[in-house]
């Protein structure tokens, strides 16, 4: 009787004649997504890697990763057709370039050039202590809870101030309506990151989770008590932080209780992009909320540690004074210390 060698090596054979599944395609190189004569080819990838190089001396090599990752979407993007924030490399590279200079600014303390890039730091920077607390209660990054605030104030200041008013005065209807009928069919998000009262409705579970909410204080459980607190700057930023830690830790394959603090400079693009438009960011495109988000995120990371003034479209550093703020001159006598 023959014994199991025959049918073993027919079974490898069989398992060896079966095709191989076919590997994942190969990521394009930058150069495979530049369509350009060599030399202006050549002098792109040169400008990409300066932000790349730039951006690891300042901020380290996740950043720098993330920053790559980002603009080879961007570039793909509008290879393929899909949407993009910008139509030209050129125009993407020259734009993260200014980024790259002002967080480098900032960094380094010094005046920061904000001309050009479409930001509003008027908006952002008397929420900044606001804006730290609420995305250190939900353990996020607070560039990324200060990004968002730039991205929707920065909406609201177009079209000399139309867009704003037409806003405001739908929130204060909508405000009334919610008060005298119960809900209102109008405005479904107000506020320094534009909440929509339905999402903040749904934060109560994850917000006493992570011990983020006053025990002290009733949750809202209305649509009028949602937007009475959602005018309340603070609590603005802490339901919109407590939504997008429910976001990331869904897009991270974390557990919805999770808790630990995330620090991943993909973050930076996911938040902005997320909150804007998730379909989109589902989809992988970029456009300007997304793409200027990203490097929103990294900017106010470095930005809210320090404390500045605006003037003429540029950062200056406020100076402290008080007590070990300065360093008094040496004496002219020496001192004697037994």
């Amino acid at each position: 009787m023959p014994g199991p060698w025959p049918a073993l090596l027919l079974a490898l054979l069989l398992f060896l004649a079966l095709p191989t599944p076919p590997s994942p395609p190969a990521s394009p190189s930058l150069r495979e997504l530049l369509p350009y004569p060599r030399a202006t080819r050549e002098a792109l990838v040169a400008l990409h890697l300066s932000n790349k190089a730039s951006l690891r001396l300042l901020l380290g090599d996740e950043a720098a990763r993330a920053y790559d990752r980002l603009l080879r979407l961007e570039l793909n993007n509008q290879l393929s057709g899909k949407r993009s924030a910008f139509s030209k490399p050129e125009e993407a590279l020259q734009a993260a370039r200014l980024w790259v200079l002002a967080i480098g600014q900032a960094l380094r303390a010094q005046a920061v050039d904000l001309r050009g890039l479409p930001t509003a730091p008027h908006h952002v920077l008397p929420h900044a202590q606001k804006i730290r607390a609420a995305a250190g209660a939900l353990r996020i990054p607070y560039g990324v809870l200060a990004a968002i605030v730039d991205n929707e104030q920065y909406g609201g200041d177009k079209a000399l101030g139309l867009s704003r008013g037409v806003r405001e005065v739908a929130d204060g209807l909508a405000q009334g309506l919610a008060e005298l009928q119960g809900q209102a069919p109008l405005s479904r998000t107000l506020g320094l990151a534009q909440m929509s009262f339905e999402d903040a409705l749904k934060q109560e579970p994850r917000l006493k989770r992570f011990g983020a909410w006053d025990p002290a204080r009733p949750f809202p459980k209305t649509e009028a008590e949602a937007r009475k607190a959602l005018l309340d700057p603070y609590l603005n930023l802490l339901f919109t932080a407590s939504r997008l830690r429910g976001y990331f830790n869904a897009l991270l394959g974390l557990p919805q209780e999770d808790t630990r603090p995330l620090e991943d400079p993909w973050l930076y693009y996911l938040g902005p992009a997320w909150h804007n438009y998730p379909l989109r960011a589902q989809n992988l495109e970029t456009w300007e909320d997304s793409f200027h988000g990203f490097f929103k995120g990294l900017f106010y990371q470095v930005a809210l540690e320090r404390r500045w003034y605006l003037k003429n479209g540029r950062l200056l550093p406020l100076k402290a004074w008080g007590p070990g703020a300065c360093q008094a001159p040496p004496s002219p006598t020496p001192l004697y210390v037994p």
